[in-house]
């Protein structure tokens, strides 16, 4: 998706603060006073330091709000001061545009001083909707620009993508768990094909090693695992590599620059290590990453702060996912900080901080078909042999609820909306009326949704580990089940008898009483793969087969499984990597894999066909013929396959990552719902739900 650029620069003077701001709505100025002192800000600055330590701290109960309000305050005191008055209009009316245009808005930052080069600008929050306090990182990119050159043209790139990296373990250090790093990346990396991408972790991590690969091969990422550092008697950055004897050794910004320069390829440079954002007073490119990018490097994305190693891999793991996908870097970055923030519940996504030397956040050009690629179709099904959609799409706003994780479609045409601000909304499809909302007492936002058969009963899942069971009438809850977090699916049996629920490798059945009445163990330890936390992969999507007489759970080993009552598997479907998406009807099951396909099985196990590698589908819908299939993928596009062929017919692009998707009652259009809140429903041609899905 194209950007829309607001560049907005703030000048330390003195007393004062100088900020302007330009768009391709043109341009505004103003001078105010800077919000507090030079020793305020570095108290405010401190308690922020100590509000993001607090927040990953183990000794912080879960839930605890403390460290988050404080840093909220701050945010709102940055917000407060540079964006008011005429740059606050220009902001408003740079995002409508945006909108309007169907691209993205991207706030390119410049701070020019020694006090305004130290804030982390990434906490400010949404000055466009002061009622929920968002931070604007999370909805939109906050870049530091330098703009140290004119806007390059993304190169093009003839795959495999070549990744460095480098693990630097100095015995005098404490240990960082680059390991399983190296395993999580190489893993969202090769998902699609091993022709894709290239991953070379170094074998050694002395400077001399980093010298000899950057100028032997040709490498478009450096990705480095180490510590680092602000070196405030010599004025620069660095980071930390062994010596020949095995000890830490200081590489300083300057000696990483004349390295950088012999690989002329290199677009992007990932610092995992600790303060390598961080710069002098005098001068912003003594930082280790501003100083990559004076030397040439279009893009480095760097720590403003120390780090944990489970927020470090965390937001890298999610990061290549969505460059690999061909995401804008800028995107990237902020769709991984919401990785952070979702997963982890600390306030250290906003420790990755983007450089960009130039407003081009687009670093490579569409890739190519790597030479040599191993055809993997031969002696499978046939992938659909049009990938070209034959109509657009055009749509009506049925809702705007602001983020939410999910949407489910209910009796009726009801629409169930799991909103990041703890309540779930039901909405009138048809009208777009709002028909009920139902408020947890705790306010923890609800990630999971499930309707009854019955339009009177939905069930949400939350982020505390709760299920409940809501009764619309009343908008109050009808039974309330504690089952821990570990786990987020959820799915009713047809007659609405049976309520299933994945928890860690669990499958978990309760009856209408809220009494447990199955415990299916659905793999082994060592069947199941693992997250950069070290926790057991949970399981994936979770449907009842027809009749209701057996469980179908994507487990992460890549197998679906359909159980029996006593936890057999009476029938498996195979992939080569974890299913995300799961579809069923009374003869077909359709999956969506991280591998990029969409498969459809018969329940007898026979594969049907599967599409060409692709973005990962994460929702998936048949409509009520079951002549068309819906599919949403990880970045927002949309597409209405042929059932019988698997060809798209229709396709479109939601503003956001997919919440939901469902065909609606008497094939009246195609509902969608997106991260950022906007419920339409699409138009569907006569011809298009007809028998055999084509004109």
């Amino acid at each position: 998706m194209e950007s829309l650029p607001f560049r907005l620069k703030v000048i330390e003077t003195g007393t004062e603060w100088f900020v302007e701001c330009s768009s391709e709505l043109g341009e505004a100025s103003m001078r105010v006073p800077a919000p507090c002192s030079r020793e305020k800000l570095q108290s405010a600055l401190q308690g922020v330091q100590k509000s993001l330590m607090k927040s990953y701290s183990l000794s912080i109960v879960r839930g605890a709000s403390a460290p988050e309000k404080s840093v909220r305050e701050f945010g709102k005191l940055l917000t407060g001061t540079i964006l008011q008055n005429q740059i606050f209009a220009q902001f408003d009316r740079c995002r409508i545009r945006a909108k309007e245009q169907g691209k993205s808005l991207r706030v390119l930052l410049r701070p020019d001083g020694p006090q305004v080069s130290r804030i982390p600008w990434e906490y400010m929050v949404d000055p466009t909707d002061p009622a929920r306090d968002d931070f604007l990182a999370l909805r939109v990119p906050v870049v530091r620009d330098l703009r140290l050159m004119d806007p390059i043209s993304p190169m093009p790139l003839a795959l495999p993508l070549r990744v460095l990296g480098v693990s630097a373990l100095p015995e005098d250090l404490p240990p960082l768990e680059a390991q399983q790093e190296r395993e999580r990346i190489e893993h969202v990396l090769q998902h699609d094909s091993s022709n894709n991408v290239d991953v070379h972790w170094l074998p050694g991590d002395r400077w001399k090693d980093l010298t000899r690969a950057l100028g032997s091969g040709t490498w478009h990422v450096l990705h480095c695992v180490c510590h680092g550092g602000f070196d405030e008697e010599g004025g620069q950055g660095y980071i930390q590599l062994s010596g020949d004897d095995g000890s830490a050794m200081r590489f300083h910004a300057r000696d990483f620059r004349s390295l950088i320069e012999r690989s002329p390829q290199l677009r992007l440079v990932v610092l995992n290590a600790c303060e390598s954002a961080v710069g002098g007073s005098e001068n912003v490119f003594t930082s280790t990453a501003a100083s990559l990018v004076e030397a040439g490097v279009p893009a480095v994305v760097a720590m403003q702060y120390e780090i944990t190693d489970r927020a470090a891999f965390t937001f890298a793991a999610a990061f290549y996912e969505w460059l690999a996908e061909g995401v804008p870097v800028d995107r990237a970055v902020t769709l991984a900080r919401e990785e952070v923030k979702v997963r982890l519940g600390t306030l250290e996504w906003a420790t990755p901080v983007l450089f960009l030397a130039s407003e081009t956040a687009q670093i490579f050009a569409s890739q190519l078909t790597p030479s040599g690629a191993k055809d993997s179709s031969r002696d499978q099904p046939s992938a659909p042999p049009a990938e070209t959609p034959q109509a657009p799409a055009t749509s009506r706003l049925v809702a705007q609820v602001g983020p939410c994780a999910h949407m489910a479609l209910g009796p009726a045409n009801l629409l169930a909306v799991a909103c990041d601000d703890g309540v779930v909304r039901v909405f009138d499809a048809a009208r777009g009326e709002l028909a009920a909302q139902c408020m947890p007492v705790q306010r923890e936002k609800p990630v999971r949704l499930a309707w009854s058969p019955w339009r009177r009963h939905v069930a949400s899942r939350h982020k505390d580990g709760t299920v409940v069971i809501w009764d619309l009438q009343t908008e109050l809850p009808v039974r309330v089940i504690s089952v821990g977090d570990r786990g987020a699916a959820l799915a009713f049996s047809s007659d609405g008898h049976w309520l299933a629920l994945t928890v860690e490798n669990h499958v978990h059945v309760y009856d209408p009483r809220g009494a447990r009445v199955r415990d299916l163990t659905v793999a082994s330890p060592k069947e199941t793969q693992t997250w950069p936390s070290g926790q057991k992969a949970p399981l994936g999507p979770l449907a009842f087969a027809p009749g209701d007489r057996y469980v179908v759970v994507a487990c992460g080993d890549g197998v679906v499984r359909q159980l029996n009552v006593r936890g057999l598997a009476v029938m498996t479907w195979r992939h080569p990597q974890p299913v995300q998406a799961l579809a069923v009807t009374e003869d077909l099951l359709a999956t969506g894999c991280m591998d990029g396909r969409v498969r459809l099985w018969s329940w007898q196990g026979q594969l049907l066909w599967r599409t060409q590698p692709g973005l990962t589908a994460y929702q998936l819908a048949f409509d009520n013929e079951c002549t068309v299939m819906a599919v949403a993928h990880q970045r927002g596009e949309v597409a209405v396959r042929d059932v019988h062929t698997g060809a798209p017919s229709l396709v479109t692009r939601l503003e956001s990552r997919p919440a939901g998707l469902a065909f609606l009652e008497d094939d009246k259009g195609l509902v969608t719902a997106s991260r950022e809140g906007s419920i339409e429903c699409w138009e569907l041609p006569d011809w298009l739900t007809e028998e055999g899905g084509g004109p």
